[in-house]
């Protein structure tokens, strides 16, 4: 049918037209994009699963960085524990030097000196030792994150070392309050004396006091301990004599923190046969009877810790107990570390496990969401030729009124 008013011919042209514009403009923004799914009405299920899948391979990215950082903790952590290594081996060098009887109390001295300094040093790395503010060496539980679910499986939780060296060396120094003991289950100072001759006695009573302790900072206790104790008390004789004599002996009284009794020394003598309110730690000692003989240059040591356990090689006694220790605390040291090694290990196969997972998942996400560019190209072409052809018609479909109206001339 041909009519003037309603151009059927212009009209399906129209529409044709419309439609391949619609398809082409799909076409560009599918190129544009990368991507097949650029409208929800394109494939509801696939945006829906390659919504899902892209906040899981979000999660499973940040679970890789969290690996490694993880992995960069713990390597912090086992660094630290080497240099604690390291310091322990000098330290068991050190005993093994001091507890030699070709050396004498002089030298040992100077060897504890070295030890002292590396005792601390222990303990300045285990509370130094940090990662983001976070102590490595203090103990307590951390987790890790290394999955994008919060489930135990996607959790890896790693239990930190305690270190101090007073723990690793079984070496517990007593406190404030304490009261010593040099024998016994609770015995926590050990004593040496120059001579099986000479003996010393925790405990003297005040009154009997030859002279001050080089420090006034407390009041004797006989017993018990005013402040805590240093790792040792060194008593030199520097001037000898026999303690029944009027002039008795001199000492000067120092201790491993750097206090000393200083230039004037303390006098021994007569019925006056103890030393009060020693190194200002609040006890008082004994120094053998009135016939015990002391040289110039005799020492008496008393080194505080637990039973068995002293962190000191100033005496050759000490120094042989401290091979023990550092034995011990090298072997307590290597399962730490052994434990942080194989927390190091599982966090390398966790982050094997989610690269092989991510680079699966960003497949089968490739696959649901991303343009086959190719075929989109392909269709794209055929969309641009299929409109140029429906303007090309529509022009002729307009011009079909015109041609109806010739017939009226």
């Amino acid at each position: 049918m041909l009519s003037l008013i309603t151009n059927i011919a212009s009209e399906v042209a129209s529409n044709a037209l419309a439609q391949n514009q619609l398809a082409e403009n799909l076409s560009i923004q599918q190129l544009s994009s990368g991507k097949r799914i650029v409208q929800a009405s394109i494939d509801p299920a696939g945006l829906a699963v390659a919504l899902e899948m892209s906040g899981l391979l979000g999660g499973l990215n940040q679970a890789s960085i969290n690996s490694q950082n993880a992995n960069g903790m713990l390597q912090t952590a086992d660094g630290a524990l080497a240099n604690v290594g390291n310091a322990l081996t000098t330290m068991q060098q050190l005993a093994n030097e001091a507890a030699d009887g070709t050396i004498n109390d002089t030298q040992r001295q100077a060897l504890d000196g070295q030890f002292q300094a590396l005792f601390n040093q222990i303990n300045n790395i285990a509370n130094s030792t940090q990662f983001n503010g976070n102590k490595l060496l203090q103990g307590g539980n951390v987790t890790f994150q290394v999955g994008a679910t919060d489930s135990a499986n996607d959790q890896l939780q790693v239990t930190l070392p305690t270190i101090s060296a007073g723990a690793l060396l079984g070496v517990s120094l007593p406190t404030s309050g304490t009261t010593l003991a040099s024998s016994g289950a609770s015995k926590n100072v050990a004593i040496t004396v120059p001579s099986s001759n000479n003996t010393v006695t925790l405990g003297a009573a005040a009154a009997s006091s030859g002279g001050a302790a080089n420090t006034a900072a407390a009041t004797a206790t006989n017993g018990q301990l005013s402040a805590a104790a240093p790792a040792w008390v060194q008593i030199s004789v520097v001037q000898g004599g026999s303690l029944g004599s009027a002039s008795g002996i001199q000492v000067v009284v120092k201790d491993s923190n750097g206090n000393t009794s200083g230039a004037v020394p303390i006098t021994v003598s007569g019925a006056n046969l103890a030393l009060t309110n020693v190194d200002g730690l609040g006890f008082d000692l004994a120094l053998g009877s009135s016939g015990d003989t002391y040289n110039t240059g005799d020492t008496i040591t008393l080194a505080f810790g637990s039973p068995g356990g002293y962190s000191t090689i100033a005496n050759q006694v000490a120094a042989q107990s401290v091979i023990t220790q550092t034995n011990t605390a090298l072997s307590t040291l290597a399962t730490y570390r052994g434990q942080v090694g194989a927390s190091e290990q599982q966090l390398s196969t966790i982050s094997s496990n989610l690269s092989s997972e991510t680079q699966n998942l960003s497949a089968a996400l490739s696959s649901i969401q991303d343009a086959n560019i190719a075929q989109t190209y392909a269709s794209f072409t055929q969309q641009v030729v299929l409109s140029q052809a429906s303007v090309a018609v529509l022009k002729q479909a307009d011009s079909i009124p015109q041609q109806l109206a010739t017939l009226f001339q």
